[in-house]
């Protein structure tokens, strides 16, 4: 009984205790320091053995600038224990805090000694030096201990306290010996490494990195710089760059493209169409695997289809045929028949045989994601037949039956977007308010500039006449009835001139343009937007469309240089700011076909 009052009384003792620093960490976060004081000093002298005890007390009588009874304390506290080297450093902590820098150093200094006969308390040495800010004896005593015992590896926090300190060339190479000794440090050096590399190749941080990488990788070719210089460039959205390194992986066994193939995706996905058509002419021409062959084969004629003009449309589609001959039309080609059908709905008009080709696909063994891939696919092609009833129904059934997915948020989008084909605004923009906060950055941004159409041109006009002439064109243009569309954008352009939507059917107008091959149209649409809406919301995409027509179309490349560098310069915040300036450098000849 008697032992089991004292467990109980210890226990009730342990939690006031706990309570109290609680109370006493309030106060000091509320800058209360005087109540923190009486908290702290009772829990002091309950137990003035307990380190944590002191230095909760030593703080406090520092942030009310009570340095005598800082050092009073901390002199006591060296009296009751063998092991003060902590307390020495707080001692020294105090002095400089009074300004007596010399005094302070003599302090660290002997703590730092410690090290020399125990070693193995290095790490709670430099530890306190670190929770005090003083890095650079933080690192002196990781240093030395690990150069006393050749077992300690404080690599890590080396690394850290370098960056901290600014230090970045240290902090990288610490970092990189970790990954020498162990490749599976590799995604967590690389976490740290994305805190200070941005998408600038010009930054300071990415400059001496790949200068670190390039010095190492002279010296010795191990393939872990290779990949080290790859996610580099990868960050810099140089894709064409991060090939070359992992070109000179692959040919080191020649066995595995995954890296390859990750890497050609992310360029899609950035709009580096240069680069993705590069590599994935590397991987058709050099991999020995089916599968990934047919893979590049698919992302490469899907690129074709996306930025083909009307007349290239025929040979798109014989390729396609051939692709399907070659592979075979079953559930192994899936992507491609998918790719096929969208192909055929929305560039050549044949959505029939789209519609046959994807009915018949339904009917093989799909997972429920393909058959919900499916099912999109047909609503799309059932909204470019204007049965929008039918389309909402397949829109709705995939949002029940993969309620948690992506594919969900976008077919709720794409219901909004049927609304406003429709003409009800009101509704479509109901839905795309749930959207902006979508999980898909695509769909999220998708459902932003929708909205901001609706918003914006319905304020003044309740009755929507210019929205709804404009919704009518947007759904000619999406049924790809280019000529019907651009014959509505011009009756809009008449009927609605100095209207705000003015500007958005121009880009439209000029996209149908650059599609029928009508570069000098579109040129001039653009210029418009540039001339007339110079502070609009738009002309960051005037800007870039126009650079994209003079490098790809019109062959202008000094024109199309000095517009990406506009978008630079005036619009450091648009969604075509890295790609305007990836392909500003590469026209300026930064970019060439070296590695580095």
């Amino acid at each position: 009984m008697r032992y089991f009052v004292i467990i109980v009384l210890a226990l009730f003792c342990s939690l006031s205790v706990a309570q109290d620093s609680k109370l006493a960490e309030n106060y000091m976060d509320q800058g209360e320091y005087n109540k923190a004081l009486k908290i702290y000093q009772k829990i002091y002298n309950l137990n003035k053995r307990n380190p944590r005890s002191v230095f909760a007390l030593v703080e406090v009588y520092q942030q009310l600038e009570q340095y005598q009874s800082a050092d009073s304390l901390i002199n006591e506290a060296i009296s009751l224990t063998s092991r003060k080297e902590q307390f020495l450093i707080e001692k020294g902590y105090n002095a400089k805090l009074q300004g007596k820098d010399s005094i302070a150093n003599s302090y660290y200094k002997e703590a730092i000694k410690t090290i020399d006969s125990l070693p193995q308390l290095t790490y709670s040495i430099a530890y306190r030096f670190e929770q005090r800010n003083e890095l650079d004896a933080a690192i002196e005593s990781y240093e030395k201990g690990m150069a006393i015992n050749d077992k300690l590896n404080y690599n890590f926090q080396l690394a850290k306290l370098y960056g901290e300190q600014g230090n970045l060339e240290k902090m990288f190479e610490k970092n990189i010996e970790l990954i020498e000794g162990n490749p599976v440090y590799r995604p967590r050096a690389q976490a740290l490494f994305s805190q200070y590399v941005t998408d600038d190749a010009e930054n300071e941080s990415n400059k001496i990195l790949r200068k670190v990488l390039i010095l190492r990788l002279r010296d010795n070719p191990d393939p872990i710089y290779n990949q080290l210089l790859s996610w580099l460039f990868v960050q810099q959205k140089d894709f064409m760059k991060a090939f070359i390194q992992e070109k000179a992986i692959y040919k080191r066994d020649e066995t595995n493209m995954d890296n390859i193939q990750d890497l050609v995706l992310t360029a899609i996905d950035e709009n580096d169409i240069e680069a993705a058509d590069e590599i994935l002419d590397y991987m058709i021409g050099e991999t020995q695997s089916i599968t990934v062959k047919y893979l590049a084969q698919v992302l490469k004629i899907q690129l074709k289809a996306d930025t083909a003009t009307g007349e290239q449309y025929a040979a798109i589609r014989q390729e396609y045929e051939n692709l399907l001959q070659a592979y075979g039309i079953g559930k192994e080609t899936f992507r491609l028949q998918l790719d096929y059908a969208n192909f055929l709905a929305f560039k050549t008009n044949e959505a029939q045989k789209a519609t046959d080709l994807l009915v018949a696909l339904e009917k093989t063994d799909l997972s429920k994601f393909q058959k919900a891939d499916v099912k999109m696919l047909l609503a799309d092609i059932l909204v470019l037949q204007e049965q929008f009833n039918r389309a909402l129904i397949f829109y709705s059934q995939i949002q029940n039956d993969l309620p948690n997915d992506l594919r969900s948020q976008e077919s709720q989008f794409k219901v909004a977007r049927t609304s406003y084909y429709q003409g009800d605004f009101p509704w479509s923009l109901t839905q795309l308010k749930v959207l902006r906060s979508a999980t898909s950055k695509l769909i999220a941004n998708d459902a932003m500039e929708l909205s901001l159409i609706i918003a914006d041109h319905s304020l003044e006009d309740t009755t929507f006449v210019a929205l709804k002439a404009f919704a009518k064109a947007e759904l000619k243009q999406y049924q790809n009835k280019r000529s019907e569309a651009i014959t509505l954008y011009d009756q809009l352009l008449l009927d609605h001139k100095g209207d705000p939507i003015e500007d958005e059917a121009l880009l439209k107008q000029a996209q149908l343009y650059e599609v029928e091959g009508r570069f000098e149209k579109a040129r001039d649409n653009y210029q418009l937007i540039i001339d007339n809406y110079q502070d609009g919301i738009l002309a960051d995409d005037a800007y870039y469309n126009l650079g994209l027509l003079y490098q790809e179309k019109l062959m202008e490349l000094d024109k199309a240089k000095q517009l990406f560098e506009k978008i630079i310069f005036s619009h450091a915040d648009s969604i075509h700011f890295v790609d305007a300036r990836r392909r500003y450098r590469r026209l300026r000849g930064d970019e060439n076909e070296k590695a580095f």
